[in-house]
């Protein structure tokens, strides 16, 4: 398994697919907008290759030379349950080795409708080694828990990560606050 440019390496429709698909309609940026970034160096497209086949997709919001935001992370339908979002994972954290990667995932919340995917997701999250920090934020309308690699980060440490990649863009399409 791989991680590859999804431009490059001819799999950006496959990614645009599954993005489309895989996530909430009001959690998604406009794709020609994160085109947009990627053009102007402040995103990067990654597709999951396994064995020549698209697996999966990571999208990155690039900082600054020490941060990365894990911005949307998944693995293809028909390849869930297999380990490889957890092979991916770590495919990920060698390729940024040395850089803190900051992970948002929707706070865990008992009477959600999806209350037991958002305990899947953490539990994947922590087992791979991802930490908590303690910082919960409201993006987009929904209440997210902050995880890293090391698990430090304030809530102005993230906000400093996504206005260097998005500018003041921040706060028109997320619309971030911090909780508690």
């Amino acid at each position: 398994m791989v991680l590859k440019d999804a431009q490059s390496s001819g799999y950006i429709n496959e990614l645009r697919s599954l993005y489309e698909a895989a996530f909430p309609e009001d959690e998604k940026k406009d794709f020609n907008y994160m085109l947009g970034l990627r053009d102007e160096g402040k995103l990067e497209m990654l597709a999951i290759d396994d064995d020549g086949e698209f697996a999966g997709l990571i999208i990155n919001l690039l900082s600054d030379s020490n941060t990365v935001l894990l911005d949307y992370f998944a693995v293809s339908p028909d390849k869930r349950s297999s380990g490889i979002g957890g092979r991916a994972l770590k495919l990920l954290l060698d390729r940024i080795t040395g850089k803190k990667l900051i992970f948002e995932i929707e706070m865990q919340d008992d009477n959600a409708l999806n209350a037991e995917d958002r305990r899947h997701r953490k539990s994947f999250y922590l087992k791979n080694g991802i930490k908590e920090t303690g910082v919960f934020v409201n993006v987009y309308n929904t209440d997210f828990e902050l995880l890293t690699n090391d698990g430090k980060l304030s809530y102005e440490d993230y906000i400093s990560a996504l206005k260097n990649s998005m500018g003041d863009r921040v706060d028109r399409i997320l619309k971030p606050r911090k909780l508690f």
